[in-house]
């Protein structure tokens, strides 16, 4: 990890309104109110650093907490990662179900003592996955639960659960990246040097070449930047289930921009040059190939790559032909292909067509004994599942629109039943049974985040978080018989206040301050994101700890809102922001805080701030820009201005592409609007922005075009770079100075 050195502070303000003449700085980054002011009004308790301190060193309080739980697949344990609860260092650790015992299995320091060291590929996959944590940050469990497969620094290590024996393997030079076990779990494919090898699990055996000739340029076996990023597909070779072949990708980047990225803190350095595909310029070309496992000839998967380039998920069961789900550059179009493994032939089982874009739903296609499959669609406006023959037909809707499928987690041949993540309200996740033949029912209560089952379909595993903040994770049977808690070390985050509510039909979580007292008017802080695919508003209390700390150490009350554009609301209400970014968030988001303002009287409608990172940065640029008549001040994390400048399948998702829709990126430009007033006497309203200068998801350029923009129409604005940090902020420190600076901003000026 780079060090981070202390944020260089950008102050630029534009002519004073009354004499245009007369350029007008504050004498200070953060001014303190006039002297009137603090006359008048009375002090703002002091803020509570030790809070701030505290989320940093805990990484928002999740360490400590147990990641990665996966059932055995017998059911009887669970196997997790865990950190202390202010040490990022994680360790590999099993829970006994049938009597609650949690013993350690394998620290990192008992493999390999000192720093890690992490290959470009390693890198960047944590940073696709938001992984911040150290030590072991993945592991892969054979299908017999026998062997435990860890990566550290780029080795391989296998871990015998019967004998607790540890196995190195001898993978040659090169970090050894994404290992995977063969179904029978006697090998272990990986990538190595832009190529796949395969190594029997013995600490004396060779490796073995896959595939020859990868490149940088042209890699084998790894998923390219758009299917890590924006399709979740964070693999790039799968293991036939009767373990001789492999299916792999070709990413060929050499048509791909690369853009630069100088570590600032050290310029004797060489600079990074990742491949990056910007809105309307050339993505990776992808082929799939099927190859022996022990290597030769590739037979390359055909289909109509120029129209459909994006594969977006894959699937290989022993119950069908490998399938590739794939779909064309506007995304509005996907197709689900079965693949001929001797010839590479495809054909056509399912299509799925929008208007706007296709949603994807990674968990499906699950294959059946006999052939059939289970596979979610949105084609009537709200996310069902249906059985679908194994000529891709629709035989049968298992779920209702009302059900509020989110995911297929697991399928039971023998019960004929699939277990589904679903919830009519957008902001919880609950799991449900789904027989192929009955009646739909609830198998858990709680809000179960993304849990996973075991392979005898007996057991989950999950986050469960309720609206009163408590935190658990645990391991469940579908009988309800069982409920063990897995052990979590992790400090918990001090109770919120929070208020659930709708504000003109939008989902609203309020948070006021502890001192809040009927009858005093208050700010109101929007904690913004905003932007589609994502939501904000969740029932777990759990998340709202740093909202709570701001209400407390601004005196205000802090807002989080789901506009139009967010998910899980239906087909209708999601597709609202195509083409939009510059006005259904913002102006959703303007409707709830006046329905706010008018039901609750406390709020000051006068007195509004916002913050956001990402597309919550974009949005609180474009709110103080915009509506200024509203927000008074903004702080912008991250933020992307150009839309030119983001990647591929996001942006033309949403905007389309930019040589077909000129004016959509124009008016999406938050450049655009700071050179334009809203209104002649519209005032400027300050914006204080952050921005990681290692960020390769959101390039540095955009904060530095904003900053040209909004220093050339005269509006005031602070940039702070954070030197060697990306997009997700690992380091403690940065967390601690943008939050800290956050506060004192908004405070001044609020």
């Amino acid at each position: 990890m780079r060090a981070l050195l202390l944020p260089i502070v950008l102050v630029a303000c534009g002519p004073s309104q009354t004499t245009p003449a007369m350029p007008q700085c504050p004498a200070a980054p953060s001014p303190s109110p006039s002297a009137s002011t603090v006359s008048t009004t009375k002090a703002l308790p002091p803020v509570d650093t030790a809070f701030l301190r505290t989320y940093a060193a805990t990484r928002g309080f999740r360490l400590g907490t147990p990641r990665n739980a996966t059932p055995t697949p017998d059911g009887k344990s669970v196997l997790f990662l865990r950190s202390a609860a202010r040490e990022p260092k994680q360790s590999l650790f099993e829970t006994d179900l049938s009597t609650g015992a949690t013993k350690e299995l394998l620290a990192p320091d008992a493999v390999a003592k000192g720093p890690e060291t992490l290959s470009p590929e390693e890198k960047a996959r944590r940073e696709r996955l938001r992984i911040t944590a150290s030590g072991f940050t993945a592991f892969d469990l054979s299908d017999d639960g026998a062997h435990v497969l860890l990566s550290l620094s780029g080795r391989l290590f296998v871990l015998v659960r019967a004998t607790a024996q540890l196995i190195e393997l001898q993978t040659g030079k090169g970090a050894a990246v994404d290992p995977h076990f063969s179904p029978d779990g006697k090998r272990v494919a990986y990538v190595r040097d832009n190529d796949l090898y395969s190594i029997a699990v013995d600490a004396k055996a060779k490796e073995q070449a896959i595939t020859k000739g990868g490149t940088e340029a042209v890699s084998h076996g790894l998923a390219e930047f758009i299917a890590q990023e924006e399709f979740g597909r964070l693999r790039g070779f799968w293991w036939s289930p009767d373990g001789k072949q492999v299916l792999y990708e070709e990413a060929d980047q050499s048509k791909v921009e690369q853009l630069t990225i100088v570590d600032l803190a050290h310029p004797e350095k060489a600079p990074d040059r990742p491949f990056y595909p910007r809105a309307g310029k050339a993505n990776a070309e992808v082929r799939m190939g099927l190859v022996s496992s022990a290597g030769g000839k590739t037979t390359w998967i055909d289909w109509d790559r120029g129209k459909f380039p994006y594969v977006t998920h894959v699937a290989w069961s022993k119950h069908a032909s490998p399938v590739l789900y794939v779909m064309d550059r506007a995304q509005k179009k996907a197709q689900l292909l079965s693949v001929d493994p001797k010839t590479g032939k495809t054909s056509l089982l399912v299509e799925e067509v929008d208007d706007a874009w296709v949603n994807l739903d990674a968990s499906c296609p699950r294959f059946l004994p006999d052939g059939s499959f289970l596979w979610s669609s949105e084609r009537t406006g709200q996310w069902q599942l249906g059985l679908h023959g194994k000529d891709g037909k629709l035989q049968k809707t298992l779920t209702s629109g009302e059900l509020g499928y989110r995911e297929l987690l697991d399928y039971d041949p023998e019960k004929k039943l699939a277990y589904v993540a679903a919830a009519k309200d957008p902001k919880e996740r609950r799991v449900f049974s789904v027989p192929l033949e009955g009646a739909v029912q609830p198998i858990a209560t709680g809000a179960v985040s993304a849990p996973k089952f075991s392979k005898d379909h007996g057991v989950f595993v999950g986050y469960e978080g309720d609206r009163d903040g408590a935190r658990r994770w645990l391991a469940r049977s579908v009988d309800k018989k069982l409920e063990r808690a897995l052990p979590s070390v992790a400090e918990n985050p001090p109770p919120s206040k929070i208020e659930w509510t709708l504000a003109a039909d939008m989902e609203v979580a309020i948070v006021r301050p502890k001192s809040f007292v009927a009858g005093k008017k208050y700010p109101l802080i929007d904690a913004a994101y905003g932007g589609p695919h994502a939501i904000t508003v969740t029932a777990d209390g759990a998340a709202y700890a740093r909202e709570q700390w701001m209400a407390d150490a601004l005196d205000a009350i802090v807002v989080k809102i789901d506009a139009r554009g967010t998910p899980f609301r239906g087909r209708g209400w999601e597709r609202a922001i195509k083409d939009a970014f510059d006005s259904i968030p913002i102006d959703g988001h303007a409707a709830a805080i006046k329905a706010l303002a008018a039901k609750y009287p406390e709020i000051d409608p006068e007195r509004v701030g916002v913050f956001g990172w990402s597309f919550g940065g974009y949005f609180s640029a474009l709110a103080v820009l915009k509506h200024p008549e509203l927000y008074k001040v903004g702080v912008a994390g991250a933020p992307v201005i150009d839309w030119r400048d983001y990647d591929t399948a996001y942006t033309e998702r949403y905007l389309g592409h930019p040589q077909d829709n000129p004016t959509v990126y124009e008016k999406a430009d938050v450049a655009y609007w700071a050179k334009r007033a809203i209104a002649p006497d519209a005032p400027a309203r300050p914006l204080l922005v952050f921005h990681g200068t290692a960020d390769d998801n959101v390039y540095f350029l955009n904060s530095l075009k904003l900053s040209e923009a909004l220093a050339k129409s005269g509006r005031p604005f602070e940039l702070v770079p954070l030197p060697g940090q990306t997009h997700q902020l690992s380091s403690a420190a940065a967390n601690e100075i943008v939050w800290g600076r956050s506060v004192e901003f908004l405070r001044a000026r609020l």
